[in-house]
């Protein structure tokens, strides 16, 4: 008889009941259960070995709660084996073990379970009915996590009866892999909770916040909100969730805005385009190609130093920046530093960013380019490119894959660092991070300081297009910040798309980055090492009424940065109100 022929008589008078394989579970890096397994049950019949399909019908309905005429109908049909029910409760199954029902066949199987719910979502992703992976991890590293399914075999006569008086036989089911990730569970505690607070305090449309380790690339957390309960995912919807389990980190590309700031300085410096002497002289506007484009304050800030440009985050200044570099060059280093590329994490569904082909690259679009205009990158690309200035001029490829390990500790597979060295001057490094650390310290990014640590950052704040043209009052807030300036370890990025009311950088983003940073910080056990000073009490005055340039020279006294809202003569509204106490490190809003 041949082997085919062979294989075929087997089929007809063996039949096989699956045992379903443990999938693999999802630790954080210190060991704690993020995705794990519920052992249940299914209840399978072979509807020609039952022999009172009304009784049992009637005895099966009352504990697993169906009604009986369905379960009769399943009993009648004309198939081998059929699926009664699937995820039933321990108790229930035994219930009907207990009952020995010829033809009722119970199956131990899993249930996908998350402990925390609504925590990582879309990154850890979630799996399918058949528990194989459908997004995030889970589909990611599926290969690993999915274990292979055992069997017991039975012996039935043609009509798929079993035939009495024989022993079952079984192949066991191997247990699939373990998936340890670089997300710290207490580190993404903390950017949920924050994420969270800010989407409910401005109305945004979404937040995500970001968190990586500056030197090795791993990924500490990411949180995004809108989210949902992977324990109660909205599979009746499939547009909201495939809305919702996307994580837009790694797939939505942005308009940067002001933060792109930090690479055009960086690349200015490097390529020589400017040294840290260079200073500038600000009027409001820069006329390039017959266009007039202003500067955020259109009153000017007048003649700055280059860490002045910085802290001012002066669009005239990073016009003439991005001229002096020139497309060529600057095109360069954004192939070098891989902006708007992929960033290479091991996650599905990254995109690339978008940037206008140099060959077609005009002057009036490489100086809005120069300020974070005309050019589009996700927020991941943002962080990790951002990541080469303030890491000596080292490059990072992100993961959130520490290691595989089978059930007895054994590693698998495993995630090193990638670091790619000299992609830009360590001392072009060094002057950028104090450039930015002064925007904490007295420009923008002053909300982000933390009381006792160095503290760097930039904020950003972009108008949204829809269709190609404006949208008039929708904004993406942003604040990329990095500690301890003087040896880094961590940098996150705050974005905040739509928010209602104010909609600055300085305003909505950077707070939420110092709230983060003053619980990471000392979680992470890196010391305080500036002297806390307590500062003195300012009595807000009154700007009702004030032209442009009084409020700047009031303002300056004071020592209180300030952002602008329109371009009218004569101050018609503040914040903080008059008369209000505030300390100095407060971020003012002015409009006109």
């Amino acid at each position: 008889m041949s082997e085919k022929l062979r294989e075929m008589a087997t089929s007809q008078y063996l039949r096989a009941l699956p045992i379903t394989a443990k999938r693999g579970d999802i630790y954080d890096r210190n060991g704690i259960l993020l995705a794990g397994s519920n052992t249940v049950y299914t209840i399978y019949a072979r509807p020609n070995s039952v022999k009172d399909k009304k009784a049992t019908a009637i005895q099966l309905s009352s504990i697993l709660e169906l009604d009986s005429s369905i379960i009769n109908n399943i009993l009648e049909k004309n198939v081998s084996e059929v699926k009664i029910k699937t995820k039933v409760p321990k108790d229930k199954a035994l219930q009907i073990k207990s009952k020995d029902l010829s033809g009722i066949h119970v199956v131990e199987s899993i249930d996908r379970v998350y402990p925390f719910g609504e925590f990582l979502t879309q990154i850890l992703g979630f799996t399918n009915i058949d528990i194989r992976g459908q997004t995030g991890i889970e589909s990611k590293y599926d290969n690993y996590l999915t274990g292979a399914d055992g069997y017991i075999y039975t012996m039935t006569d043609v009509s798929g009866r079993e035939i009495s008086n024989t022993l079952p036989l079984s192949k066991a089911a191997i247990d699939g892999f373990n998936a340890t990730l670089t997300i710290d569970y207490h580190i993404q505690a903390i950017l949920e909770n924050t994420v969270y607070k800010a989407h409910q305090s401005h109305n945004a449309r979404a937040v995500s916040c970001v968190m990586m380790d500056v030197e090795s690339g791993a990924i500490l957390g990411i949180a995004e909100t809108p989210s949902f309960d992977l324990n109660d995912i909205p599979r009746d919807d499939a547009s909201k969730l495939l809305s919702l389990s996307r994580s837009k980190t790694i797939s939505d590309v942005i308009e940067p805005g002001s933060t792109f700031k930090i690479l055009t300085a960086a690349i200015g410096l490097d390529s020589g385009a400017i040294t840290a002497h260079t200073t500038t002289n600000c009027p409001g506007y820069n006329i390039v190609d017959g266009v007039k484009i202003k500067c955020w304050r259109t009153l000017g800030h007048g003649h700055q130093t280059f860490a002045e440009t910085v802290a001012n985050s002066c669009n005239v200044a990073f016009m003439n920046i991005a001229s002096r570099i020139g497309t060529e060059k600057l095109y360069s280093y954004f192939e070098k530093m891989g902006i708007t590329a992929k960033t290479g994490i091991d996650l599905s569904g990254e995109s690339s960013g978008i940037r206008i082909p140099a060959t077609s690259v005009k002057n009036v679009d490489l100086a809005r380019i120069g300020f974070g205009q005309s050019i589009a990158l996700t927020a991941l690309d943002l962080l990790v490119s951002s990541n080469i200035v303030i890491n000596g001029g080292k490059s990072v490829v992100p993961y959130v894959l520490e290691y595989i390990s089978d059930v007895n500790g054994n590693i698998k597979y495993r995630n090193y660092p990638q670091i790619t060295n000299g992609i830009m001057k360590s001392d072009t490094s060094k002057i950028m991070i104090n450039a930015l650390e002064e925007v904490v310290l007295s420009g923008g990014g002053k909300n982000a300081a933390v009381s006792g640590y160095r503290v760097g950052g930039k904020t950003g704040t972009a108008q949204k297009y829809e269709n190609g043209v404006i949208a008039q009052g929708k904004y993406i807030s942003t604040f990329l910040g990095f500690a301890p300036v003087d040896n880094p370890k961590i940098i996150c990025l705050m974005v905040v798309d739509e928010p209602t009311g104010a909609y600055y950088g300085s305003i909505v983003a950077a707070p939420y980055v110092g709230e983060i940073f003053r619980e990471v910080l000392p979680y992470l056990g890196v010391i305080k090492n500036t002297v806390e000073i307590d500062k003195p009490v300012i009595i807000m005055p009154n700007l009702i009424g004030l032209r442009q340039y009084q409020v700047y020279s009031t303002m300056k006294e004071l020592n209180i940065y300030y952002e602008v809202v329109g371009d009218g003569e004569y101050c018609k509204g503040q914040l903080p109100v008059p008369g209000e106490e505030i300390t100095n490190d407060v971020i003012g809003l002015v409009s006109f």
